[in-house]
């Protein structure tokens, strides 16, 4: 596996979506964060993306639409320990009609690293029909927006190269 060279200063150019105080119900019997709180953090973050471009529960509710998640890797690169401050950074990496590709950076701000990289290919659902469905039109065009900002951005994204929209 690749060391990731990215550093927290790129990451950190990107707009935080999400930050909290690991709680002592997150660790594990190793006394570090549980593996399934990793991705309960990063969910955190990425719904605060949705609902920042147009696709949080005011639109599900509204359009019995909802987005799907596809596929998912982790990279855990450092614990996360009790009391640790922890912000979740999002990057869109690709995007197509129905489905988008983030890649998360969750940050260890008290330590100063980096304790995980969580790469999630999502797709837009028909939640009547229980299939894919393209982007509403005002979602799609703030989705090519960030996409646009992310890509205009000097450091490419540490992808596992595997995953694709």
């Amino acid at each position: 596996m690749d060391k990731i060279s990215t550093s927290l200063a790129e990451i950190r150019q990107l707009q935080r979506a999400f930050e909290t105080t690991i709680p002592q119900a997150f660790l594990d019997e190793n006394q570090h964060v549980n593996v399934q709180y990793y991705l309960h953090l990063v969910e955190r973050g990425l719904g605060e993306i949705f609902r920042r471009v147009g696709l949080g529960d005011r639109y599900a509710a509204a359009d019995e639409i909802g987005n799907f998640a596809l596929e998912q890797h982790i990279r855990y690169l450092a614990e996360l320990l009790q009391d640790d401050q922890v912000s979740v950074h999002i990057r869109l990496v690709d995007l197509s009609p129905k489905r988008a590709y983030f890649l998360a950076f969750l940050l260890n701000d008290t330590r100063e690293e980096l304790a995980a990289t969580v790469e999630v290919v999502m797709m837009n659902v028909d939640i009547a029909r229980r299939r894919g469905a393209p982007f509403p039109s005002a979602a799609k065009a703030n989705l090519d927006a960030l996409l646009a900002r992310h890509r205009g951005l000097r450091w490419d994204p540490p992808v596992c190269g595997v995953m694709r929209v």
